[in-house]
C-alpha cells in the first residue's frame, strides 16, 4: 500500500460557512489544501445559493485566484423520499448545479431524503422514491459528464441508520452514484463507523470528516467518539483513491479560533494518512 500525501486532504467551504466565499477560499488555501468543496445547502451555507442561477464564471475566477480545485458541489436537492416529488422540479433544481460541477471538474453531492426520520408513506414506498429519483438524477449527471455522489446516511435525515442505508445501496446499482461516507453522521447515529467504512469501501468515493458524540454531529475532530485512524486504515487498505474532506461545521469552537482548529484538524488527518500507509 503506497502512502498518499496531504494533497488528498481537502477542506469544504462549509468549514468557514459564516465567511464570504472569497474569504473562505483564501483561508482554505492558507491551510495548505489544494482541494475544496463548494457548499450549496441553504440551511447550512449559501456559498452557492440554491436555487442556483447557473452563472459559473465567478466561481471559476475565485478558484483560480486561490489556486484551488473544487472536487465537488455539495447541494441540497430536497425531499427525494417524497413519492410525489415532481421530477421536473428536480431537474430544474439540479441542472444549474450540474453546470457548476461540470465547469469546475468536480462531482455533485446530494442528500438522501428530507430532514425528518418520519416516513412520507412507509419505508418501502419511501425507499423506492429515493431509488427512482437518484436513478433519474444519475442519468442527468452522466449526461453532463458529472459523477453523482450521495451522502446516503445523514443523522438528521430520513436515512439515518446503516440498516436503511444498506437497503438503498442494495437497491441501486453502483454505476448510478458513488457513496459519500460522513464520519459525523455515523457517529451521531451511534453506528460503527470503521465497520461500515470497511463493508462499503468498494463504493466509497469521498469522505467527509467531522467528529461526533451520540446525537451531536457538530463536534471538532478529536473531541468526539469517531475513530478517524481506524476509518482511514480501513479505506486505504482496501484501495480507496478518493479525497478526505474536512467539513468542520463545528459548534464547539469560537469563530475566532476556527482557522487554528481547522489547521490542527488537517495536520491530525494528514498524520493519520501517513501512518496508514
Amino acid at each position: 500500500m503506497s502512502v498518499r500525501g496531504p494533497e488528498v486532504v481537502g477542506v469544504s467551504t462549509i468549514t468557514f460557512r459564516h465567511r464570504p466565499l472569497d474569504e473562505a477560499l483564501q483561508l482554505i488555501a492558507a491551510l495548505g489544501a489544494v482541494e475544496t468543496e463548494l457548499g450549496a445547502i441553504p440551511d447550512v451555507v449559501d456559498h452557492v445559493p440554491v436555487p442556483f442561477d447557473g452563472n459559473v464564471d465567478p466561481y471559476l475566477a475565485l478558484l483560480r485566484g486561490h489556486g484551488l480545485r473544487a472536487g465537488a458541489v455539495n447541494a441540497d436537492i430536497g425531499d427525494i423520499n417524497d413519492p410525489d416529488y415532481d421530477r421536473e422540479a428536480l431537474r430544474v433544481r439540479a441542472e444549474p448545479l450540474l453546470r457548476l460541477a461540470a465547469a469546475t471538474g468536480g462531482s455533485l453531492i446530494v442528500n438522501c431524503g428530507r430532514q425528518s426520520w418520519e416516513d412520507f408513506v412507509d419505508e418501502e414506498a419511501d425507499l423506492a422514491a429515493v431509488g427512482e429519483n437518484l436513478t433519474f438524477l444519475g442519468a442527468l449527471s452522466a449526461g453532463r459528464g458529472v459523477r453523482l455522489l450521495v451522502e446516503v446516511l445523514h443523522h438528521r435525515r430520513w436515512i439515518h441508520t446503516t440498516a436503511r442505508a444498506d437497503q438503498l445501496l442494495a437497491m441501486v446499482d453502483p454505476s448510478v452514484f458513488g457513496l459519500v461516507l460522513d464520519t459525523a453522521h455515523l457517529g451521531a447515529s451511534e453506528e460503527d463507523v470503521v465497520a461500515w467504512a470497511a463493508a462499503h469501501a468498494d463504493r466509497v468515493e469521498r469522505v467527509h470528516l467531522r467528529d461526533a458524540v451520540p446525537g451531536d454531529l457538530n463536534v471538532g475532530i478529536g473531541r468526539g467518539t469517531v475513530d478517524f485512524a481506524g476509518v482511514i486504515r480501513a479505506l486505504e487498505s482496501r484501495g480507496f483513491t478518493g479525497s478526505y474532506i474536512l467539513e468542520l461545521e463545528t459548534h464547539d469552537v469560537e469563530e475566532a479560533d476556527r482557522e487554528a482548529d481547522a489547521l490542527r484538524s488537517r495536520q491530525l488527518v494528514t498524520a493519520m494518512l501517513e501512518q496508514a500507509g
